[in-house]
């Protein structure tokens, strides 16, 4: 109880709160920015997660409060700046991975991210904690995503220098690993040059691009079992960045020249990258197709701790696939290189078309067409000890029509076929086993006035899988530009074995009672004001794979009270 009244007040504080911001706080001649953040649950107890086995009563909560709170200062004078970022976890909320040792119920009070910087027109220097990347982040990325937990700032020194032909970039620290640093280090160097520049070429662009990043490992003695005596990574990069009439092209070629582990529990190997995107654009059409050749290049900060998580990485190697929004069509979302570390191949295809009245502005047709496919190498069991012949991983085909009939009515249809193989995902199936699934959403928005508006969404999935069939629905209304307030509800209406209804999750063994038809509802609220934001919500959240810019995490399953609050002055 003392800690839903902690929820509650948490709440409160953040209303009252709200009206005492200001769009600038003037520090002598200098700014201060702040940035507030804070995500809250307040785990509660589910007797029917617990009794079809979604949730065991010994994993249900973890004190039953869960908060990660963020605050950041930023300080600027001309061409100098500075910052500091607190992380609070207290505990981290369930499902991510905030500590480096998985001891979820600790206590993080804090852990603190700083700089300072100099930036010049054509130079510039930072000292602390550095979020960057080197082309496509195949090779190096540093970055924060509070969604997913991940947080892998390098603490040490960047400079770079340059000017319109050419720019170089180089970087030497300490990654974080979680709630700790990582013992080892990473160093890197990357270079630009401006070919269009160079020839005087004004009509298009061209750019020629490479990097080299080392990783220093200091403590190997825990892998004694493990033939691998290397102490360091080297990685190399290549790219080309082309534009002209419409058309462009962007291509990288990345490479470990040296072996590397991408767990503890892998075998030492080299790896390689092919990464090619292609787009064209002329008047209201414009299409893209993304090809992806991916072998044993998912790169850990440190190989020496086991079972750390997908936030132990320091490369950034995206899922090329649509990143669907409604809930069904991202039921099973494709997890791609962080299952498959040994490797893949396949890409994507987007074509968009949009038909439009000059004298009718309020009324237009948007279409898109989307198709994405991988398949695993054809020596995958260089690695995994497994041969897998170059089998089909997943396979999305789907497109949506957007329909905007007049200044109030707007309508949007999409359909959604899906293929995966599931078996391969256990790494010890011999042969394949494809889960399909069709899905159909229907969206409609209508605006009474400018203030006004209502949408209704409905989605039907149908599949031959482990989960059968699902049904789903959103009521939302918008009162602009303050409040806006929903209800969904998502549940599986298939029949599977036992009479039970259909889950992935259930454990048949520690079922007991009547049948189940196991609804994910949610109620909920969120409120705007200036740079403030608010959104309180009740449900029952379903377990599965959370994806943010194409890197995932698991969500276990749970019921309770989300609170998330953003505040800027």
């Amino acid at each position: 109880m003392k800690k839903f009244l902690l929820f509650l007040g948490v709440a409160l504080c953040a209303t009252f709160c709200v009206n005492e911001a200001s769009a600038q706080i003037k520090a002598g001649e200098g700014q201060v920015s702040i940035a507030l953040e804070s995500n809250n649950s307040y785990y509660m107890e589910d007797k029917t997660l617990e009794k079809i086995g979604l949730v065991k009563p010994a994993e249900r909560t973890r004190g039953d409060f869960g908060s990660n709170d963020y605050v950041k200062v930023d300080y600027s004078l001309g061409k100098f700046s500075a910052g500091v970022q607190v992380d609070a976890y207290l505990p981290g909320l369930y499902g991510y991975d905030m500590y480096t040792y998985q001891q979820r119920d600790t206590k993080m009070t804090g852990f603190l991210t700083k700089y300072i910087q100099w930036e010049d027109e054509n130079w510039g220097i930072r000292l602390g904690d550095i979020y960057d990347q080197f082309g496509n982040g195949l090779v190096f990325r540093s970055y924060e995503d509070r969604a997913l937990g991940f947080n892998n700032s390098l603490a040490g020194a960047k400079i770079h220098f340059g000017d319109k032909y050419v720019k170089y970039k180089f970087i030497a620290g300490v990654p974080r690993l979680y709630d700790v640093r990582s013992g080892n280090w990473v160093l890197g160097g990357d270079l630009s040059l401006s070919v269009a520049d160079m020839i005087g070429w004004q009509n298009g662009m061209l750019v020629l691009e490479g990097s080299y990043v080392a990783r220093l490992d200091s403590d190997m003695s825990n892998l004694s079992y493990i033939d691998f005596s290397q102490d360091y990574l080297d990685m190399v990069s290549g790219r080309l960045n082309f534009e002209y009439a419409g058309v462009s092209v962007r291509g990288e070629y990345a490479a470990k020249i040296s072996e590397d582990l991408p767990n503890p529990m892998l075998k030492p190997a080299k790896g390689n990258v092919i990464y090619l995107d292609l787009g064209y654009n002329y008047k209201r059409f414009s299409a893209s197709a993304t090809f992806r050749r991916m072998e044993n290049m998912t790169t850990p900060i440190d190989v020496v701790p086991m079972g750390i998580g997908g936030g132990n990485v320091m490369n950034y190697v995206p899922l090329l696939t649509r990143q669907h929004t409604y809930s069904l069509a991202n039921l099973n979302p494709y997890r791609g290189s962080s299952v498959h570390t040994g490797g893949e191949v396949g890409g994507q295809i987007d074509l968009y078309y949009s038909l439009r009245n000059p004298k009718a502005r309020g009324k237009y047709w948007n279409f898109h067409l989307n198709f994405s496919m991988f398949n695993t190498l054809d020596h995958f069991n260089q690695i995994y000890e497994m041969d897998l012949e170059g089998r089909n991983v997943w396979l999305d085909l789907n497109f949506d029509v957007e329909r905007q009939w007049n200044k109030q009515l707007k309508t949007t249809f999409l359909y959604s076929f899906q293929r995966w193989d599931e078996e391969i995902n256990h790494f010890d199936a011999p042969e394949a086993h494809y889960c399909r699934s069709h899905i159909f959403v229907g969206d409609v928005t209508y605006k009474f006035n400018k203030k006004h508006s209502m949408r209704f969404e409905a989605q039907y999935l149908a599949s031959n899988d482990y989960e059968g069939d699902w049904v789903a629905a959103t009521i939302e209304y918008n009162l602009a530009p303050k409040f806006s307030f929903y209800v969904s509800d998502m549940w599986n209406c298939e029949k599977m074995q036992d009479g039970l209804y259909g889950n992935y999750f259930m454990d048949l063994e520690t079922y007991e009672g009547d049948h189940y038809l196991l609804h994910y509802y949610q109620v909920g609220a969120s409120f705007t004001h200036n740079s403030f934001r608010a959104q309180l919500s009740y449900g029952r959240n379903r377990a599965g794979y959370v994806c943010s810019g194409g890197v995932c995490r698991f969500q276990p399953a749970y019921t309770g009270f989300n609170l998330a609050m953003t505040l800027s002055f």
